[in-house]
């Protein structure tokens, strides 16, 4: 993969393209990557997906749900589409992260020598020679070092300096592999920038990585801000801005590389981190929504005063329909009305409130279709904006939506009791 930087805006970020060389595709930054779960789009089927979108998409792939894959991809053949064709996605670019962003990773469980990995079949440890072999088993297109990313708003400084000290100690092993493995010559690393929100354990890591990654990376991957899944939302651009500023100043001289953020970050946060120039998001937020009940319906439409679905002027407290909400049992709009999406033209709120009420797994399927489309149309926003150099016009939208109070996007677990008869469908199974 090869990364072009097209457009520097004063204000607003940057524009790039990420390049797969072999095909030509390219794919514009800020870039929205399609997060999976064991190869797959959650709830969608390839069909479904296409209906979302029917441009080629770049896949991000973890090991904690792809693992067990290991010695059916390494037997596969197929025609030459490797991973993206064994998951049904063939010529899709591929991602390859440790964790899955969607779930909580639990803390502990490290150790000097290895990084534990969390699985649907419990906990596997992954020394950086096994994970050396799983990614040359796996060939993606961009693949993330090891790192000790076990660290939180609230991590004391020694575990911070461990993390430090262990990514470190994994990433000597990796730049050598990565140099002399002929199964990754195609691969493009990825280092990880660990630390906290510490920023000199930040420029620790960073230091390391100009001085034995040099000439070995192709991009940047800044992890330790949160434990994945709801814990991501939780993170404030008060709390982030600072320390990603500090990275990127002493990562001046490598401009020219791509840089990632996992994780399901607010829209608002993603907003301010490009526009200090992060490059590369994922999906989970749209999954983290859609296990929750809860359908985007925030404003990004640049339309003078304009805030989105909003009715006879009034301003959303929240980013979201909450489709168990027993007040739509009889409303008969689509989630929003502009909206283009499968879900919004064919279905109305009170169908997905009754899907709800009945686990069905037409819900969750409704709601990731429309939570996706809407992520994707967001981006397309963010790329015209930053054309025109207005992304602070756009970051005031979604933080006010038009009114006087800071809007939450903060995405709470959803504890609402669903029968027993339920679980194990639909809804009630990201419950159970």
């Amino acid at each position: 993969m090869k990364f072009i930087v097209e457009h520097l805006s004063k204000n607003s970020g940057r524009l790039g393209q990420l390049v797969q060389q072999e095909t030509g595709k390219q794919f514009k930054t800020p870039l929205l990557v399609q997060t999976t779960k064991g190869g797959s789009i959650p709830y969608l089927s390839r069909e479904v997906f296409d209906s979302v979108t029917p441009e080629c998409q770049v896949l991000q792939m973890s090991l904690a749900t792809m693992d067990h894959m290991k010695e059916a991809l390494g037997q596969y053949k197929g025609s030459g589409g490797g991973l993206s064709e064994y998951v049904g996605y063939k010529d899709y670019p591929t991602i390859l992260t440790i964790r899955d962003p969607c779930e909580l990773m639990p803390s502990g469980s490290n150790d000097k020598d290895m990084v534990p990995l969390f699985t649907r079949r419990g906990k596997e440890t992954l020394t950086p020679q096994k994970y050396i072999e799983l990614v040359e088993t796996f060939k993606p297109d961009i693949y993330q070092g090891l790192s000790d990313a076990d660290t939180n708003f609230d991590s004391a400084k020694k575990r911070i300096q461990k993390s430090v000290d262990r990514t470190e100690s994994f990433m000597y092993f990796c730049y050598e592999q990565h140099k002399q493995s002929q199964m990754l010559s195609k691969s493009c690393l990825f280092t990880p920038i660990v630390g906290g929100y510490n920023t000199y354990n930040r420029s620790q890591s960073i230091k390391h990585a100009k001085e034995y990654g040099s000439g070995k990376y192709g991009g940047f991957i800044f992890e330790g801000f949160h434990n994945y899944g709801l814990t991501a939302t939780e993170v404030t651009s008060e709390q982030l801005v600072p320390i990603m500023s500090h990275c990127l100043k002493e990562l001046s001289e490598e401009k020219q590389q791509p840089l990632m953020l996992p994780g399901a970050f607010t829209p608002l946060v993603m907003l301010e981190l490009i526009q200090l120039g992060v490059d590369i998001f994922d999906t989970s937020y749209a999954y983290c929504a859609a296990v929750n009940f809860k359908a985007l319906s925030f404003s990004f439409k640049m339309n003078g005063d304009s805030v989105g679905d909003c009715e006879g002027g009034n301003v959303p407290e929240t980013p979201f329909i909450d489709v168990t909400d027993e007040c739509l049992k009889e409303d008969f709009r689509p989630l929003l009305k502009d909206c283009s999406c499968v879900a919004c033209e064919n279905h109305t709120r009170a169908y997905i409130h009754h899907l709800y009420k009945t686990s069905e797994l037409l819900g969750p399927i409704l709601l990731m279709i429309h939570n996706l489309h809407h992520l994707m149309e967001f981006f397309k926003s963010i790329h015209e904006c930053i054309s025109s150099d207005t992304l602070d016009n756009l970051i005031k939208l979604l933080r006010h939506q038009g009114g006087d109070k800071v809007v939450e996007y903060r995405i709470v677990a959803n504890t609402k009791v669903i029968s027993r008869a339920g679980l194990g469908k639909g809804f009630a199974d990201s419950k159970s």
